[in-house]
């Protein structure tokens, strides 16, 4: 009985914590975008403090399990038949993503002509290092579901998957925390929805292929 109750208290506080510091975030963007005037400056300062302070309190619950682990398994598919299946219902899944993306285009086109006038299509590989984006994606993944996701599974008693999907999703979140409230929102359900993907594959690849296509197509397609 104490050993579950002492698994429930580090589940407890570190979905606590990290709920904790997404809310003061959200909080604080949408304050600033209510309010432009507000120090943004030194807000984003707090924030940073407050969420490495949080954070290393999520971290402590962790490596009081044990060491941290990376799962390098997850970089090896399953059987050709399996690894088949799962790429191709990514591909599909990105596909809708692309088509979904190149309407928002079309109707910014009508109403904004800021957004008309750039290119409908460009890679812009010399923007932030974009040419390194495929390898920065399946290396995101790898630390984000290899090494978080499974970490963060072991704090729950049961192993369950929709409480270390959403406790992902948020840390995640939380890592895009110097981009605009939609972007954040956006990595949390992108987190979340390849969270599930990973719980079920077991490998990163059909997750990395969709946050590839969610990070690095709105810019080719001129939304950004």
């Amino acid at each position: 009985m104490n050993a579950q109750k002492k698994w429930d208290q580090r589940q407890t506080v570190t979905a606590i914590a990290l709920i904790a510091i997404l809310l003061n975030i959200l909080v604080t963007k949408v304050m600033l975008q209510l309010n432009p005037a507000l120090d943004a400056q030194n807000d984003a300062s707090l924030i940073n403090k407050i969420y490495f302070v949080i954070l290393g309190v999520a971290f402590v619950f962790l490596l009081w399990k044990g060491p941290l682990k990376m799962r390098w398994d997850a970089l090896k598919p399953g059987s050709k038949k399996e690894f088949l299946r799962e790429m191709a219902q990514a591909a599909g899944i990105s596909a809708a993503l692309i088509v979904l993306m190149i309407l928002c285009r079309l109707i910014l086109n009508a109403k904004n002509p800021e957004v008309n006038a750039r290119p409908f299509f460009g890679l812009y590989l010399g923007i932030h290092g974009r040419w390194f984006y495929p390898f920065s994606a399946v290396l995101q993944e790898l630390v984000i579901k290899g090494l978080m996701q499974d970490n963060f599974r072991c704090l729950s008693p049961d192993g369950n998957r929709h409480f270390t999907v959403m406790v992902n999703a948020i840390f995640f979140a939380c890592l895009h925390m110097n981009f605009p409230l939609y972007y954040l929102i956006g990595a949390g359900i992108l987190c979340a929805g390849t969270g599930y993907l990973y719980e079920r594959d077991r490998n990163i690849w059909g997750s990395a292929l969709i946050h590839f296509v969610i990070g690095f197509m709105p810019r080719a397609l001129g939304l950004k």
